[in-house]
């Protein structure tokens, strides 16, 4: 369990920071206990910090350490060693003002990876503007990804930057039956098809020669509409 300690010896016995894989989540709401839980079911050792005592009793056990705390607190912070771990996730959802107060401390630290929550535009923008490495709009994003499972053929939606994407569908008829550098997708749609996937099988990766056929699944990506287009091919 990661000890509360002041900074000056909050590193690694050897001297050398924590190994990585260490993650604080500062606000363990839904989407900070979730991002948390799923960060230890993958091999990441994990500090939750919320003000929330049934929060942390009920996750207690569940991470490497959960502590009750007022993370706005610089002092505190650093007490529990938060500017020693590889990165930070604040994951604070209802209190704007928190949020941009923790990230501002954390960028205080010069710590070298921040992800935050933002649950408006504005505040989106204010944590860019503070220079918080990463802005998670998960409401926003979700929005999205919806609108484009709702319309067409897509099964799935990821964004991958500004007007691009990553979307699974299942193999137009149009582009069925012949190779895909025959295809020539890339000239003809503006898209790519990156892995396939047989009824049955596992995904794998897509190949010059592959043909595809009635029931395959198909990963593309490229420009959003021209994604979402090709998705909707006869």
């Amino acid at each position: 369990m990661f000890p509360t300690r002041p900074a000056t010896t909050a590193r690694h016995p050897s001297g050398r920071r924590r190994p990585p894989g260490t993650v604080a989540v500062i606000g363990l709401g839904r989407f900070g206990a979730a991002l948390a839980l799923e960060l230890m079911r993958n091999g990441a050792e994990v500090l939750g910090v919320d003000t929330d005592e049934g929060v942390v009793q009920e996750l207690n056990g569940q991470l490497t350490a959960v502590v009750r705390a007022d993370a706005t607190q610089e002092q505190l912070l650093r007490q529990l060693g938060v500017d020693e771990f590889d990165k930070v996730v604040v994951g604070i959802g209802s209190d704007v003002q928190a949020s941009i107060l923790v990230a501002s401390r954390l960028l205080k630290f010069g710590h070298p990876e921040i992800w935050a929550k933002a649950i408006t535009g504005p505040h989106a923008e204010i944590l860019e503007q503070l220079g918080v490495h990463h802005v998670i709009s998960p409401e926003h994003d979700m929005g999205v990804r919806s609108a484009h499972l709702i319309q067409g053929r897509v099964l799935d939606f990821v964004v991958i930057d500004e007007g691009f994407a990553l979307i699974r569908c299942p193999a137009p008829e149009a582009v069925q039956q012949r190779p895909l550098d025959a295809l020539n997708l890339r000239r003809a749609h503006g898209v790519s098809v990156v892995s396939v996937r047989r009824p049955g099988e596992s995904w794998e990766p897509a190949e010059p020669g592959t043909v595809l056929y009635e029931n395959d699944q198909v990963l593309v990506i490229g420009p959003t509409r021209k994604v979402q287009a090709f998705s909707d091919l006869d």
